[in-house]
């Protein structure tokens, strides 16, 4: 996983992962994108309320609301 590659927001995230968090991140990269990686295993590790939070985040960037 190159730092480079990743969004502001992703990297702010892998880094704040723990060591063995971030070591599943970067063997998720051989079957996503670097952010998405990043992500996905940022997401199965929030509570359902955090879940919904971030999404929505996520989305309100993506789409400009």
């Amino acid at each position: 996983m190159n730092p480079e590659n990743l969004s502001e927001e992703a990297l702010s995230i892998f880094n704040n992962l723990p060591g063995d968090l971030q070591q599943q991140a970067v063997h998720l990269c051989q079957l996503h994108s670097e952010d998405e990686a990043v992500y996905l295993i940022a997401l199965r590790n929030m509570n359902e309320r955090e879940r919904r939070k971030f999404l929505f985040r996520l989305s309100k960037k993506k789409h400009g609301l």
